[in-house]
Formats: structure tokens, sequence, C-alpha cells
């Protein structure tokens, strides 16, 4: 009889575990597909039963952080540890609100604490250095390095009968905020190994497949997602944002409401509506929903609304208003919620508002920067270029040329020459002329070089009195010589400047006349040429030759016009 009671309470006690247990995962699993109305509701739930159950309100904090509410996750993990202060998740998510606080030092004793009570013979607790991992990916001030570090250990120190894969999920997560994609990918990878319907690794998988614009993996994933789990309200969402930018308003309208369906019931869910509304070029309504939104949903205003509100504002002509709305969805928006696009449209709004194109660059070229794929990055150079372009700013044309040349790996000089001939255009004559020097030494009998180099000089100096255009025009005068018919133009052009120069500046007859003689090998009938040095030889001008008399030395030879 007694042997029959045990029975009994056990299987009874091994009910309850299993219903808590089970809570517990139903919780967690609406995190995850983003219900965080509902993962407050079931963690709620279980405190009501049970105030001392530590696991719940570890989560419901999380919940909260969520929620974008660190102050009442703050106050929960506060109180908790009033009555249980040495519990080690309640530490960690107590270190998880304080770097939110930027508080980086007590967060880390925080960690540390909890480790240290945690600890076994065997060593760290595999789920309290998870929640650490957690921890430091989600909060901006977390340290990325940390985090791997104790989720590999997290990994080594797991129950390897039934391992756990949200571990994989935390750690991939790790790697994507250290710009690592492939291990990143590797550890989702690991996640479905453990768990083939683990949601969540294919939609994080799928997120980076976005970044890189693989367009038709992310959508597999997603899709994957959605088959392991009908109810992962994120993949929706997703494809219903790709379709939209495919401008297919019935496909992404069939995926926002299956969204809405699986999502919590959130006033913030008209996202979608005023999203498509700006697909559609209707900023004013775009906007007066977005504010709309922003005065109902108040504090808790998703940064996404705010960008929506900074593009419209823009599209509409409106920079300087929409700066406020950019500013908010910087200060609210996590590494993952930003883009190379939000970068960019950033500067174009402080640029415009500041009159610093220096500032546009910058952002295209941080934006070029947060890119790991070449064609994307090369896209988003070559979209920089056309918007300076556009704006008839040469010389930050020429930069982004130049930017992109660099991050590209590019090797071969010859592709920087225009480059050099827009920052002459621009006026930016010393960066033109760097750029000459460059294309000189790699192609040191290319005429080209020289001559836009000349140009450059020439344009700093315009008086010849620094003679900075002499060596470039001495170099071009050689190598012309080489073909004399085919730069005939180039060759009287370097021996007219030359001639000047040494006339003029220097009072060098002599190498003036050598210079003269050296263009008539160009040019034999030249009658300038011609004229010039019978008047530095003494020896009387040809009638209507146009010379002035050799008295006035600063006439006598003139530099000769650009292009000449």
């Amino acid at each position: 009889m007694m042997k029959s009671k045990f029975a009994i309470l056990a299987a009874v006690l091994l009910i309850s575990t299993s219903i808590l247990a089970q809570n517990i995962s139903d919780g967690i699993t609406h995190m995850h597909a983003q219900r965080f109305k509902s993962a407050q509701a079931t963690f709620e739930s279980l405190i009501s039963k049970n105030p001392n159950n530590i696991e719940a309100t570890y989560w419901l904090g999380q919940t909260y952080i969520e929620m974008d509410d660190s102050a009442g996750a703050k106050a929960l993990y506060e109180k908790a540890l009033m009555a249980n202060g040495n519990a080690p998740l309640l530490l960690v998510g107590m270190g998880h609100v304080e770097l939110y606080f930027n508080k980086k030092d007590e967060a880390r004793q925080r960690f540390e604490t909890a480790l240290n009570l945690s600890k076994s013979r065997k060593g760290n607790d595999p789920d309290v250095l998870n929640a650490i991992g957690r921890a430091n990916v989600d909060a901006k001030p977390g340290d990325v390095v940390y985090a791997i570090a104790k989720l590999n250990e997290a990994v080594t120190r797991d129950d390897s009968k039934n391992p756990n894969p949200d571990i994989y999920l935390n750690l991939g997560n790790a790697y994507r905020k250290a710009h690592d994609g492939s291990n990143a990918v590797v550890s989702y990878n690991k996640a479905l190994e453990i768990n083939p319907n683990f949601a969540p690794a294919l939609y994080r998988k799928a997120m980076i497949w976005n970044t890189q614009k693989n367009w038709e993996v992310y959508t597999r994933d997603l899709q994957a997602a959605i088959q392991k789990d009908p109810k992962f309200a994120p993949a929706y969402y997703e494809l219903y944002y790709y379709n939209l930018g495919k401008l297919d308003f019935t496909q992404a309208a069939d995926y926002a409401n299956k969204f809405i369906a699986n999502a919590d019931n959130d006033i913030q869910n008209d996202y979608l509506r005023l999203q498509t509304l700006y697909v559609q070029k209707k900023y004013d309504e775009a906007i007066s929903g977005a504010k709309a939104l922003v005065n109902a949903a108040g504090a808790q205003t998703k940064p996404r609304t705010y960008r929506l509100l900074a593009y419209s504002h823009v599209e509409n002509g409106d920079t300087a208003g929409a700066k406020t709305y950019i500013d908010e969805f910087f200060a609210k928006a996590n590494d993952e919620e930003i883009v190379g696009n939000d970068l960019v449209l950033k500067g174009k709004i402080y640029g415009a508002v500041s009159g610093d194109p220096y500032i546009v660059f910058n952002s295209y070229k941080e934006a070029a920067n947060m890119d790991t794929v070449k064609e994307s990055r090369t896209a988003i150079l070559e979209e920089g270029k056309n918007y300076f372009k556009e704006k008839g700013n040469k010389v930050m044309e020429a930069e982004m040329s130049l930017l992109d040349y660099s991050l590209n790996g590019g090797t071969d000089i010859a592709a920087l020459f225009n480059t050099g001939v827009t920052l002459y255009q621009g006026q930016a004559f010393e960066r033109a002329d760097s750029i000459f020097q460059l294309y000189t030494k790699a192609y040191p009998d290319s005429i080209y070089g020289y001559l836009w180099s000349a140009y450059s000089n020439a344009a700093i100096d315009t008086t010849m009195e620094e003679g900075r255009a002499v060596p470039a025009y001495k170099k071009l005068l050689n190598v012309a010589s080489k073909d004399k018919e085919r730069y005939k133009t180039q060759g009287i052009s370097a021996s007219g400047y030359l001639a000047g120069y040494y006339n003029n500046i220097l009072s060098d007859r002599d190498s003036a006349i050598v210079y003269l003689e050296k263009g008539l090998e160009f040019d034999p009938g030249n009658e300038g040429f011609i004229n010039n040095i019978k008047i530095l030889k003494g020896q009387p001008a040809n009638k209507n030759s146009g010379n002035t008399k050799p008295s006035d030395k600063a006439a006598a030879i003139s530099k000769p016009k650009e292009g000449s």
C-alpha cells in the first residue's frame, strides 16, 4: 500500500514538473515568435501560482526587456533579489538590465557572482552561461567577445543527452553581432541539428541572407521556418516586407494578414499598412498615420515607425523635418534593426541640414563598410557616386570612386585616371595631382599622367612663379618626342609652357630658345615659335606676327591654353 502511495506521489510530481516546464517552454516559444504580451501573461501566471519561481521571474524580466521596458525589468529583478539574493539567474537578469543603463562594470560583477554561486564540481552552470551570453548579445554596451566565450563554454557544459538549442541560437546571435556571419550560420545549423523544428534558428539564418541580399536562400529559410512552426510570426512579417519590396501588394497583404493573425494583438501592427502607403508613394497618408501611431503607442513606439517617418518626410521634400525622427530611430534601434540605407538616410539628412557634404560621404562609407558582400558594397558606393554627380559635386563624386577603389581592393591604377580628371574638374588640384602621380609611376611611358599632372600644378601655380608644372611638362615632352606625329598637340603645349617659364620667370633666354626649337620639331611651320625665337635672339620678327616687343618679357611668350 505504501509503495502504491509513493508511486502515485511520484507520478503527480512528474506531471506537475512537466506542466511547469511546459509552461516555461511555452513562454520562451512566445518570446522567440515575438509575442511578448503572450509571453508576459504566461510567466505572470506561473509567478502568481508560485511567487518564488525564479526561472519564471527571470524570463518575465527578459520579456520586459524585449518590450523596451528596462525600468520594469529592473524593478522586477530588484524585488526578486530582496527575497532570493543569491539566485544566479536573477543576478544575470539584473546584470542584463545594468548593461542597458551602461553600467558595464556592475553588470560584469553580477555575471561573475552568478557563475561563482552556480558553479559545481563539473564547472559553470550552462543555463547561467547561456543567460550571460544572451545579455551581452542583446544590450548594445554588452561585450560580444565575453558573450562568445561564455556561450562556447555553455556548449561544452550542456547536457549531452538533452542539449539546449537555445545556447547555439544565442551563440549564433553573438557571432552575428561580431560581424562573423560564417560562424553564426554554423551555430544556427547546430541548433537545428538538435531540434530540426527550431524555427528561430531558420529565421536567424534568413536574416543573415537578408544582409547579404541572397534573396533565394532568404525566402527559402523563412518558408522553412513557417513550415516548422506555422505560428512563427516574424517569418510572415519578413515575407510581407520582401513582397512589398517587389511591389507585389497582393502577396504582401496576404503575409501581413498572416502576421497579424499569429502576432500579439497590438496597435503597432498598423505599421504594415503605413509601410504599404509609403511604398505606394502616399507620403502624406503615411506621415499622418505614423504620427497617430506614435501618439497611441507613446514610449512603446517601435523604432521602425520613426524610420518610416524620417523616410516619408525626406521623400515629401521636408529633410529638416526628418531629423527629429531619424534621431529617434537611432536612439531606439538595436544593431540588428539598422541597415546601411539607414546610415545613408541619416547622413543625407544631417548633410542637408548642415550643408556639409562630408557627412553624406562618411555615411556612404560607413554603410559600405557594414556590408560584407562585394556586389552590395559596390552598389552602395555607386549610389553615392551618382548622388554627388547629381549634386554637381565633382570632388565628392571622385572621393566616392576612390573609396570604391580602396574598399574593393582595386589594383588597376589605370582605373583611377578618370577619378583624377573628375577631381581636377572639381578644382581639387592637389588631390588630382596625387592621382596622376600614381598613374605616371605605373605607366611612365604614357604622356597622359604627365599632361594632367602638369594641368593640375599649373592650375595651382597660375603665375608660374613656383615652377610647379615644369617637371611634369619636361617629362611629357620627353615621352612625346618619341612619337612626334601622334603627340604633336601635347609636344607643342609642353614646349610653349617651358619656353615661357624660362624666359618670363627665370629670364633664361637660351633655355627658352631651346624649348621653342623643340616645339618646332613637332610643328616646323609654327609661326609663333619662329617669331619668338627671332625676338629672343634679337632678330626682327615677321610682320603681323602678333608678338609683343621683346622688352616686355612677361608677355613675350605666353603659356599655352589648357588642352592645346
